[in-house]
């Protein structure tokens, strides 16, 4: 009886320990699938662009709020999610933006003019933020061990850096056979399969720690950069000397002053400023916000240049812009593990080179020029941003306290997104203020100073920054927008 006993417990922890595997996998499927979802839609949509403009008749600048609106409120939230996690739990925060995320992309698929898809892409901006952090909560939770859990954070990396890396192509195929409004109604299926994916298979998360929410401090900083941006976009239609310039820079100035001091004062801040106490943080975030900044603001500019300038579709203009999203990807796997092992020092200043050597080489090139010699700065630029990327990631982890590590890395994103947000509406305003081909030269050519300017930073930064943890590094390989 004894022996029957212990084999029948025995049977059971080995079924349930099947279930439980069986469970974690169906767990990695759902969060991979999401997260693809809207990385390939954000990497898709810059394709699309043009087809935008001419599809709602609007010019660059308005839409550059396409781009900006979504990034912007992805920026502002990011911070916030942390303590949202806490409060709802891992599961229910990216189930919840997982929905807001599908739902927005039907209202950009059916969008009739211009204002209501930028309202779209800022709702489609609230649920990324809520989903896309949540997921990596989710995992460290579906693998106890750390072993496995390694495993399954390096495939869901990969899945999420094909999926970013293919996105241009796949847009370009989109929008040339079925319009740029495809590129959104193709989430719709992909949420209709993933939302229950995550009901079924992704456990609740335990109640941790409920930390409190700055709501003052959240919204002082979202109109700091919202009215930054908007000053940027517009100024090339109202000018610097405009009163409504000037007057959004300067309220821009006082509500970054508000969120510092409300910052200083909170028992709870969503972004703690003492790390940047540190010489190593302080540098690499304000490297990482350059590089966001020429980088995808580039992004944006390739896309206007190959089909509005040279004339080609957009399955064309997606083939020409996957030779730096595969390059970033390819060199991105590389550079992680080195950086985790040999440190970042190396990988962050190399890659910031080839950047500014590809920026500067593509403004120098004539309109006409075949895609022959186009592809050398255009792989210059991806390996570039994939030896940067992950070495920045790294860079960050290695410079905070282990317990710090989330914080440390929401503060990277942010910067990242910020970067973007300021890049695109830049680059945005050149053309609206100067010949197409002008404007992408200079679009470059500042690229390439930001690089520089960020390569300074990382030289400045203290010592040789020190390896970090390979395991820590794997959490936040994955393509960034």
């Amino acid at each position: 009886m004894l022996t029957a006993a212990v084999a029948l417990r025995s049977l059971e922890e080995r079924t349930v320990a099947v279930d439980a595997r069986k469970r974690a996998r169906w767990t990695l499927l759902a969060t991979s699938f999401g997260l693809s979802m809207a990385l390939l839609d954000m990497t898709a949509v810059n394709v699309a662009v043009p087809s935008i403009q001419a599809g709602l008749n609007t010019d660059v600048l308005g839409l550059s709020w396409v781009i900006d609106g979504y990034t912007l409120t992805f920026a502002s939230l990011l911070l916030l999610s942390g303590g949202l996690g806490d409060r709802l739990g891992a599961k229910r925060l990216f189930l919840s933006g997982l929905v807001v995320f599908t739902v927005a992309s039907a209202a950009c698929g059916f969008a009739p003019g211009l204002d209501t898809l930028v309202f779209a892409r800022i709702v489609q901006g609230a649920g990324a933020a809520m989903f896309m952090p949540s997921s990596l909560a989710i995992l460290r939770e579906a693998y106890p061990h750390a072993k496995e859990r390694a495993h399954a954070i390096g495939i869901w990396s990969a899945l999420t850096a094909i999926a970013g890396a293919c996105g241009p192509l796949f847009g370009g195929a989109l929008v040339a056979s079925l319009g740029w409004r495809s590129i959104f109604l193709l989430n719709l299926p992909v949420g209709i399969v993933a939302v229950p994916m995550v009901v079924r298979f992704v456990r609740p998360s335990p109640a941790g720690a409920r930390r409190g929410f700055d709501l003052p401090a959240q919204i002082a900083g979202a109109f700091a950069l919202a009215l930054l941006t908007w000053a940027l976009i517009e100024r090339s239609a109202f000018g610097w000397s405009s009163p409504r310039i000037l007057l959004a820079l300067v309220a821009s100035a006082g509500a970054l002053l508000a969120f510092l001091e409300l910052e200083r004062r909170s028992p709870n801040p969503i972004l703690p400023l003492q790390l940047f106490a540190n010489r190593t943080f302080s540098a690499t975030a304000s490297a990482a916000l350059l590089y966001a900044g020429g980088f995808f603001g580039s992004v944006l500019v390739f896309s206007i240049y190959f089909q509005s300038l040279r004339g080609d579709s957009p399955i064309r203009a997606g083939l020409h812009m996957a030779a730096v999203t595969i390059s970033f990807g390819l060199t991105s796997v590389v550079a992680g593990r080195f950086a985790g092992r040999y440190g970042t020092r190396m990988p962050i200043l190399v890659g910031l080179s080839l950047l500014a050597a590809g920026a500067l080489l593509f403004a120098s090139l004539a309109q006409e020029t075949s895609f022959a010699l186009l592809a050398l700065p255009l792989v210059l630029i991806g390996t570039g941003a994939g030896l940067v990327a992950p070495s920045m990631n790294a860079a960050i982890l290695a410079s905070v306290p282990p317990a710090l590590s989330g914080i440390g890395a929401g503060v990277l994103n942010a910067s990242r997104q910020v970067g973007t947000a300021l890049g695109v509406a830049v680059f945005a305003s050149l053309f609206h203020s100067s010949a197409p081909m002008t404007a992408v030269r200079t679009s470059l050519v500042s690229a390439g100073v930001l690089y520089l300017v960020a390569l300074g930073l990382s030289l400045r930064a203290h010592g040789h920054a020190p390896a970090a943890a390979p395991g820590r590094v794997q959490l936040l390989e994955v393509v960034d927008h």
